[in-house]
């Protein structure tokens, strides 16, 4: 134990020192892949609380695999393995370097050498000439493979890069084989605290075997004599042997790919895949990628730089690359890309264009991801049909499955499909481990889980997860869990994005308005549109946080309102006619929002105006949100004109179908009462304060519509109190929690202007 002064200026603790440091490494070095190994004495310690685990000790099995000597450890040492049949492999571990299995005296290699070595001599030519059979692996389908670095030994610098990603394209249009990609890898090298160095053929044996793959492919190139040699080795990690060899000769530059391709062709076979899976899916690797070389090395570099953030780097070396090869179909996928990221639609379609011209140049894989990526723009329904058929056809491809995922969710509100197309991606192979599972528990949230939904996040930020933790703040607060809530915001940390950085403080908002506080949601909500403002985050975001901070008004508008939401209003409907279509549908969730509080607020004739300014919108048929909106301000209108009962017409079919905006129930609710059913009205009250997980998690345009969500989650127990049967104990629960959690909530404006009668 170091001392107390020397704790205060850096220092451990305790130092830890002793036979046990020595043997914890050997151990560790030894483990195999999901094994664990102990000693004997923590064996020992062990077994003894095997009784806390109840009845699933049961299933454990407790084995002793002998002794083992470890270097730095004097004495051999009795080496024990706990773990549960068909997860731990409950098998001795290999001997290594720095930990073998000590064995009798006839038993070790010298021994059984001399032993075996008449018989070798008598036998060993009828062996060798009748029974010789080539080195197998065992390699089944959707195992997968790591490819180390290119061993270039002809002396051209652009073989480097580009046979690299050749290769990699090449074993991607497989069905059968799963590929560590580049981003994979860097994040394994990463745990192994050896990034930054060439994956050589030990690094990647090393690496293949720590990682569960079932196959090393090592590239080379050489040159001899005029004669350009591509080989392909496949490696077995578990033995660092060469098990398969498969080669192709070429004169020229020119016949590179093609060798390669042969080459790769013939080792998919040796790994199990039929022949006919081979050519059915196989695009040739000129044709897929590009004959010319030194675009191939410009897209190869382009892709680099992507994944190390360079953006700026990635996109000029994707423009170079269909400079010198207009019909490299690839690249122009990834500049379209780009430019949808940027929200740049023009940009995205002209590249689009020119990658369907040349669609023929792409891989099977590239191309569905291609349909997707376009659909997403205009046709959120096929984007997600085509994305579904990416990830079946191509199950590990964890890309396909989080798109599938995000668009189910955030475009077509399909929680459910999200969580359905992210099962089984929590799994090591998956280089997004942490975003699918934080993608898993968004899902969750707005599927009604709190609880569920907050175990998944927790998960998420232990695999690393950080920056946005807004939904996970959310989970916290849908269960009033509000100092958890402030826990998990302490630990979200600026991304660098403005737009982002200032949607990861929205809990500012909704925190004070869940408790509340009013008065306080709406500050928030000013210091969040000033430091917007300071931080330069476009227009766009600025009109969602207007959206927010006039939703929370509406409930009890000051004089200033109605001319405020006007003119908030005119600048929306200016610049819906000035959007794209990646913006059209924000823009008319936002005027249908203000259409409702118009209405709300008694100026019926404006949200009249808004409803017509969106009419029949082609986007209402396919985004569910700007339908559920466009509903739910008809039926205010309705509401406000003394027509209850069209109100709930408009409403009631989403409410029963278990569809649409969790808003829309709040004014289904108030529909009913004008109708004279408060006994149903009591039941739409009950699910909205039941529903509050949903409340926070509904993904209605992003964020623009949740503090009015938040605010309905409450109001509907003040509703409950008054719209259960009189003296009833939902009467007295649901006035008791309202009090709870809005303690001076009698007294609010916001209240009594929403009250539905005693």
């Amino acid at each position: 134990a170091n001392h107390p002064r020397d704790v205060a200026a850096g220092a451990k603790p305790f130092e830890v020192e002793g036979l046990a440091k020595p043997v914890a490494a050997r151990l560790m070095t030894l483990a195999l892949p999901g094994q664990i190994l102990m000693s004997g004495m923590a064996q020992n310690l062990a077994q003894r609380a095997v009784g806390e685990l109840g009845e699933r000790a049961g299933r454990l099995r407790w084995l002793m695999h002998g002794r083992y000597r470890f270097k730095g450890v004097p004495a051999p040492m009795l080496v024990h393995e706990v773990g549960e049949t068909g997860i731990a492999p409950l098998r001795a571990p290999d001997s290594g370097a720095k930990a073998w299995r000590e064995v009798p005296l006839w038993r070790r290699p010298p021994m059984l050498a001399a032993e075996a070595m008449l018989l070798l001599v008598l036998a060993g030519g009828v062996l060798l000439t009748t029974f010789r059979s080539e080195p197998a692996i065992a390699f089944a389908e959707r195992d997968w493979v790591v490819v180390a670095d290119l061993q270039n030994r002809t002396g051209e610098i652009m073989f480097d890069d580009s046979l690299d990603i050749a290769l990699r394209v090449g074993l991607e249009q497989s069905q059968y084989v799963n590929l560590y990609s580049d981003l994979q890898v860097d994040r394994a090298l990463q745990r192994m605290q050896r990034e930054g160095q060439p994956l050589d053929r030990q690094l990647a044996t090393e690496l293949a075997l720590r990682e569960g793959a079932r196959a090393v492919i090592l590239p080379t190139i050489a040159q001899v004599g005029g004669v350009i040699r591509v080989s392909l080795e496949v490696i077995d990690p578990k033995s660092g042997v060469t098990v398969y060899s498969e080669s192709a000769d070429g004169r020229g530059v020119e016949s590179v790919l093609p060798s390669l391709d042969s080459a790769l062709a013939d080792v998919r076979g040796r790994l199990g895949e039929t022949m006919a899976a081979v050519s059915s899916d196989r695009v040739a690797l000129e044709k897929a990628t590009t004959p010319n070389l030194e675009a191939l090395r410009a897209f190869s570099l382009g892709l680099r730089a992507r994944t190390d953030g360079r953006a700026r780097d990635a996109e000029a070396l994707y423009q170079e690359a269909v400079r010198l090869d207009p019909e490299f179909a690839m690249a122009w996928l990834r500049l379209a890309f780009m430019r949808y990221v940027e929200g740049d639609e023009a940009g995205t379609r002209k590249y689009l264009t020119q990658a369907q011209a040349h669609r023929d140049r792409l891989t099977r894989r590239e191309l569905l991801f291609m349909e997707g990526a376009e659909a997403t723009l205009d046709d959120a329904p096929r984007a997600v049909e085509r994305l579904r058929l990416l990830a079946q056809l191509y199950p590990d491809d964890y890309r396909a499955r989080y798109n599938v995922a995000y668009f189910a969710h955030f475009d077509l509100l399909d929680s459910a499909q999200a969580r359905e197309a992210m099962a089984g991606t929590d799994v090591p192979q998956n280089a997004q481990r942490p975003a699918a599972v934080y993608m898993t528990a968004t899902a969750e949230l707005a599927l009604g889980d709190a609880p569920g939904a907050i175990a998944l996040f927790e998960k998420a930020v232990t695999l690393g997860s950080r920056g946005h933790l807004r939904d996970y703040i959310d989970a916290h607060a849908a269960l009033r869990q509000y100092d958890q809530a402030r826990r998990v915001a302490a630990l979200q940390t600026p991304v660098g994005l403005p737009a982002q950085d200032i949607e990861s403080r929205l809990f500012e908002a909704s925190l004070p308005l869940d408790q509340g506080d009013w008065a306080g949601a709406r500050a928030a909500m000013a210091r969040l549109r000033a430091d917007a403002v300071e931080t330069g985050v476009n227009e766009n975001v600025l009109g969602e946080l207007d959206l927010m901070a006039l939703s929370l008004r509406a409930y009890a508008p000051d004089q200033a309102f109605a001319a405020d939401l006007r003119r908030w209003a005119d600048d929306q409907r200016t610049r819906f006619g000035q959007a794209n279509a990646m913006l059209q549908r924000e823009f008319i969730f936002r005027l249908l929002a203000g259409a409702w509080m118009a209405a709300h607020t008694g100026d019926v004739a404006l949200a009249r105006e808004l409803v017509a300014v969106v009419g029949e919108h082609p986007q209402l048929r396919v985004y569910p949100a700007t339908a559920g909106m466009a509903r739910i301000a008809r039926a205010e209108i309705a509401l406000a004109e003394g027509r209850p009962a069209e109100a709930i017409d408009l409403l009631a079919d989403d409410h029963a179908k278990g569809q649409g905006l969790y808003f829309g129930r709040s004014v289904l609710m108030r529909a009913l009462v004008a109708a004279g059913d408060r006994k149903q009205a009591a039941q739409v009250a009950a699910w909205l304060s039941q529903e509050r997980a949903r409340a926070f998690g509904e993904p209605t345009n992003v964020i623009g519509w949740q503090l009015a969500n938040v605010a309905e989650s409450t109001l509907a127990l003040h509703a409950l109190a008054r719209l259960a049967e009189p003296g009833s104990a939902q009467a007295g629960q649901a006035a008791q929690a309202f009090g709870k959690a809005w303690p001076k909530g009698d007294s609010l404006p916001e209240t009594t202007r929403r009250d539905v009668g005693p």
